[in-house]
């Protein structure tokens, strides 16, 4: 338990500090004028994971660049279920409030950022507008799939947030793929597999009702002021 309040303070801030690079990423693009695409505008403008609203799978990587893990995913409704760092312990997102409740051997902490392993799901929030362009059809891990750009906009954001999805036909359109699409060209990769499409059990999204709140992190402490040079006295003024 000593080791839990500073993971869960850790993971929790790492969504909003990757969301807003990636707005700065973006951003950056935009001023370079790269040369449009030609792309197909699509008709839906519904976040395309929120077409599953239940579903469990394998999740490979998240939008940390770099990051490989595996990990079980599971969503019913508002309510989405990762495991936690090292498989200790999970966390529960609810997708109404975006808070986070990460669960442990030790108890239970409650924080108000979604745990960033639930992205793309929690990428997406009330008010902004959803784009989407069909880019092709690929096959992707064995599975032929639509693949799509996704804009999300929203006067919050610096600049809109790119992704680009790999959803499976035989899946129901769910995305074995998604890509963060930023600037700097390092584009975060999330691969789905076992993707099971229906209803889960709801024992998994139960959470204690008395979580702790998470620690917040300490200000760094202010220099210390330099030190004034002490006054030189006037020289005496010698006597005739």
């Amino acid at each position: 338990m000593v080791r839990w309040p500073a993971a869960i303070l850790f993971i929790c801030c790492l969504t909003a500090l990757l969301s807003a690079q990636a707005s700065k990423d973006q951003a950056s693009k935009e001023e370079k004028s790269a040369v449009p695409t030609a792309a197909s505008p699509s008709a839906k403008t519904q976040f395309p994971m929120d077409a599953f609203p239940e579903f469990s799978a394998v999740m490979v990587g998240s939008v940390m660049n770099g990051d490989v893990r595996e990990g079980y995913i599971y969503r019913s409704g508002n309510l989405v279920r990762a495991e936690g760092p090292e498989e200790h312990g999970y966390f529960i997102v609810d997708l109404t409030t975006l808070e986070s409740f990460g669960v442990s051997a030790g108890g239970c902490i409650h924080d108000g950022n979604p745990f960033f392993r639930t992205a793309p799901i929690t990428t997406v929030r009330p008010g902004y507008t959803v784009e989407r362009a069909a880019a092709g059809q690929e096959t992707m891990d064995g599975h032929s799939c639509k693949v799509e750009d996704v804009t999300l906009s929203s006067p919050r954001l610096a600049a809109p947030v790119k992704l680009r999805f790999w959803e499976a036909d035989d899946l129901q359109g769910f995305p074995v793929k998604v890509e963060f699409r930023r600037a700097n060209g390092h584009n975060p990769v999330i691969h789905y597999k076992n993707v099971v499409v229906g209803p889960q059990d709801p024992t998994l999204f139960i959470y204690p009702k008395d979580c702790q709140p998470s620690p917040k992190a300490p200000k760094p402490k202010a220099a210390p002021a330099a030190k004034k040079p002490a006054a030189t006295a006037p020289a005496a003024t010698p006597q005739h």
